[in-house]
């Protein structure tokens, strides 16, 4: 098996065994893997800590592809990202995105521009000052995008007319005019719909300048999940923001 060296965002991790980690890594040229790290907890060179989650490392490892689990053979940060670690709300939304990317994305498949948005946002997260809630909203718009599911805040996509508010239509998934709605939808105000196109079209350094009240806030927020929750099978709630909520309750 050839040694492989790349850059990865640890997604996920848990003990196998009394002594092995395994880890699920979102990495810049094999796609997602799961590496098992033999012997790395009873191990004196401390390798164990970079295999937690949201870290990004280089990371060394024996790639077989026709193996479920590839085995790990030594890794160091890339980022080290101290702040993120040691903030609640930061370590949650931190929590959020790479939870968001282990539940969308399947198999090696090498996709260098996700790779490097998750990164992106992920050291974002650590260096900001604030305004979270509207980083990880660029984030699932952003990750929307790329997997082909980017939602319609402009013109209706039943009737091509300009949409001043709108309404989430459960029966199509998409965001639809008030003269198109049928059935149950949950309501976008025009004020939420304003905040959702801005985002569109911000970078991560402008992000601050939206203005955004409490009640866009809920709108965009609760948008934003349920449609992420119709067009991903199987996710009905990020629980990283749901653990959140209730200890910050």
């Amino acid at each position: 098996m050839p040694l492989e060296k790349t850059t990865a965002i640890v997604l996920k991790s848990f003990p196998y065994g009394d002594t092995s980690k395994i880890a699920r890594c979102y990495t810049r040229d094999f796609g997602k893997l799961s590496i098992i790290a033999k012997g790395v907890l009873s191990s004196k060179t401390l390798q164990s800590g970079y295999l937690e989650p949201m870290n990004c490392i280089a990371l060394s490892f024996y790639h077989n592809p026709k193996r479920q689990l590839q085995i790990f053979s030594k890794a160091e940060f890339d980022r080290p990202m101290l702040s993120l670690k040691n903030d609640m709300k930061k370590l949650s939304y931190g929590f959020a995105v790479v939870e968001l990317v282990d539940r969308t994305v399947t198999g090696e498949e090498r996709h260098a521009e996700l790779f490097h948005l998750t990164e992106e946002i992920l050291d974002t997260i650590d260096r900001s000052g604030g305004h979270l809630n509207r980083i990880f909203w660029y984030f699932e718009i952003a990750l929307l995008s790329l997997l082909g599911f980017r939602p319609h805040l402009s013109e209706c996509p039943h009737c091509q007319k300009e949409m001043t508010s709108a309404f989430f239509s459960l029966g199509y998934g998409e965001l639809v005019c008030g003269d198109c709605i049928s059935g149950s939808g949950r309501s976008v105000s025009p004020e939420a719909l304003t905040v959702l196109r801005k985002l569109t079209r911000s970078d991560l350094d402008s992000l601050s300048e939206i203005a955004c009240g409490a009640k866009e806030r809920k709108e965009v927020g609760n948008f934003l999940a349920e449609y992420i929750s119709f067009h991903v099978e199987g996710l009905r709630e990020v629980r990283s923001l749901r653990v959140m909520e209730s200890v910050l309750a």
